[in-house]
């Protein structure tokens, strides 16, 4: 078996655990509670959201996580279509 066999599914394990991760806020929220200059994305929304009371910032750093995961469903879409073609 070779990567090419194996590349639609390939390209949607690393998508999704990409996505997750740029997401990822349960876990740093419950081990740190925030404290100890911890800095992901959707810690530093949830934070400003609803912690200081700046939702027009918490709502711009969703902006930008969701610019950041987009370029990554453009690529899976692009290879899933290229994996269909080619069956």
């Amino acid at each position: 078996m070779t990567v090419p066999w194996i590349r639609g599914s390939l390209v949607v394990v690393v998508t999704t655990i990409t996505i997750a991760t740029l997401k990822v806020f349960d876990i740093v929220r419950t081990m740190t509670g925030g404290q100890f200059e911890t800095s992901v994305v959707a810690n530093e929304m949830y934070s400003r959201a609803f912690r200081l009371g700046q939702p027009s910032i918490g709502a711009a750093l969703a902006v930008v996580l969701f610019v950041m995961v987009i370029p990554i469903i453009i690529y899976n879409v692009r290879v899933l279509r290229q994996h269909k073609e080619a069956r």
